[in-house]
């Protein structure tokens, strides 16, 4: 990045939109509900579908894996939100760290304009586009900085002294933490993902199975097998 650029700030992160795929399994589990409900207690569908084994406790489990899923898929929306959040918090963290090293650098090449100083404080050439780069560089920069004379001194007057020093090399350790927290953000929407996957794939073989079995014992009945939605 050239010495003059001026860091962009982050973007806010824009509401998430539900893909083709979430909006299939949110009103495949909306239909799902509606149907499990309807023949459990419909008073002409229920009788008809406990003669083909469709008792209380098998509606219940159906039931229990419609709630499933519906969980499953709010939880996947609060694990997307909450890696959309680290993110953005990375960013800021990201562009906080490089604005102070700017500041930093561009007073410290002023105070030692020679190329032997500015390669003993890492300032040559330009800072890397790079997080896990740049996060190096502005370290080896500080950790110079506060070193020992000459830099040490003039810097110090030039409102660097190594007590103003350690809290930027803070920062910089706060913005890997914000970094370790966006992969976790994002392993954790990975696994509510899965959750979800898993909990659709369960309810649609129970489905499967119970729109069959209904389908056969109505059979002749186009008022019954109306209310199911066939």
């Amino acid at each position: 990045m050239p010495d003059t650029a001026t860091p962009t700030p982050p973007n806010d992160p824009a509401p998430r939109k539900l893909s083709p795929q979430d909006k299939a399994i949110q009103a495949y589990a909306t239909d799902a509900d509606v149907f499990v409900t309807t023949a459990s207690t419909d008073a002409e569908i229920r009788p008809l579908l406990e003669a083909r084994g469709y008792d209380a406790a098998e509606f219940a489990a159906g039931q229990a894996l419609v709630d499933s899923l519906l969980d499953a898929f709010q939880g996947r929306a609060a694990g997307m939100g909450r890696q959309a959040t680290a993110t953005k918090k990375q960013g800021n963290a990201l562009l906080a760290a490089r604005d102070e090293y700017a500041r930093f650098r561009e007073i410290a090449r002023a105070s030692f304009p020679t190329q032997a100083d500015r390669l003993a404080l890492s300032l040559t050439g330009d800072v890397p586009e790079d997080s896990g780069r740049f996060i190096t560089l502005a370290r080896a920069s500080y950790a110079a900085a506060a070193a020992a004379a000459p830099h040490a001194a003039k810097l110090s007057k030039r409102g660097y002294p190594a007590a103003a020093l350690i809290p930027l090399i803070a920062a910089l350790d706060a913005f890997t933490d914000t970094a370790s927290d966006q992969d976790e953000a994002q392993g954790g929407a990975i696994g509510e993902t899965a959750k979800r996957d898993s909990a659709y794939d369960a309810l649609r073989e129970f489905m499967k199975e119970l729109k069959g079995v209904a389908k056969g014992a109505l059979r002749g009945k186009p008022s019954l097998l109306a209310k199911l939605g066939f």
